[in-house]
C-alpha cells in the first residue's frame, strides 16, 4: 500500500476522498486524480478481447519453428508478446495479420554433412542456426521484419550465400551455395495450409 505523508505529518493511503489517490511509479510516491474505472463491457474493450482471443488461437496454431522464430527476433519479452501484440496491432488497423512464411531447406544431393550449419541471420542476431547433419529442415520467416542474411559454415570457416531484402519477392527454389565451402543448399517455399475457421476473419 503506497503511503503518502503530508506537511502536517498525516499519511495517505491509496484513495483520498473522491478526487486523489496515493501511488507510487519506480520507487517515487505521488499523488494523481482518482479517475473512476471505465464500463469493462464497454465496445471497444469487448472488440480488443475478441481479437486477444484470435491472437491465441492463432499463437496455438503456429508451428514450432514459427514460434521460434518469434521468440529469436523478441528483446525484453517473450515470443509470444511480440507476435500477441503484433496480431492485435494489425487487427485493430483492419489489416491481415501476418504469419512467418515456413521454408524448407535440403542438400542438394540429400546427404548429410558432417560439421556443417545453415546460419539465418535478422540484424546482427543469429536466429537460426541449423545442423546439415539431417540434410533437410526448415525455417520460418516473416516479410515484414526483413532484410535476412543466409551464411553457410563448415568447421571455423563461415561463407555468406544470399541477402533477402525483400522476402516476397525472392525466387524460389532458392541456391543456397558456397562454393569456398563445397556446400550447396536448396530452400523452398512451405505451401500454405488449407485455411481452417480458426483462420478466417
Amino acid at each position: 500500500m503506497v503511503k503518502i505523508k503530508n506537511i502536517m505529518g498525516i499519511t495517505f493511503r491509496g484513495r483520498i476522498g473522491k478526487s486523489m489517490i496515493a501511488s507510487s511509479w519506480k520507487g517515487h510516491e505521488y499523488l494523481k486524480a482518482y479517475a473512476a474505472p471505465s464500463n469493462p463491457r464497454s465496445e471497444e474493450q469487448t472488440k480488443v478481447r475478441g481479437i486477444f482471443k484470435e491472437a491465441l488461437a492463432s499463437w496455438r496454431n503456429l508451428h514450432p519453428r514459427q514460434k521460434e522464430f518469434y521468440d529469436r527476433i523478441a528483446e525484453g519479452m517473450s515470443g509470444y508478446n511480440v507476435f500477441v501484440g503484433r496480431y492485435i496491432e494489425t487487427v485493430r488497423a483492419e489489416q491481415e495479420p501476418e504469419l512467418p512464411i515456413e521454408m524448407q531447406w535440403r542438400t542438394e544431393d540429400g546427404k548429410p554433412i558432417a560439421n556443417g550449419w545453415l546460419i539465418v541471420r535478422w540484424r546482427s542476431k543469429d536466429i537460426f542456426v541449423d545442423n546439415l547433419a539431417d540434410a533437410k529442415g526448415e525455417v520460418a520467416l516473416t516479410p515484414s521484419d526483413a532484410p535476412y542474411t543466409f551464411a553457410l559454415k563448415k568447421g571455423t570457416k563461415t561463407d555468406i550465400v544470399l541477402e533477402i531484402e525483400d522476402l516476397l519477392e525472392a525466387d524460389v527454389p532458392m541456391p543456397l551455395e558456397s562454393k569456398k565451402l563445397g556446400i550447396k543448399l536448396v530452400a523452398d517455399v512451405q505451401p500454405p495450409p488449407a485455411e481452417t475457421d480458426i483462420g478466417k476473419r
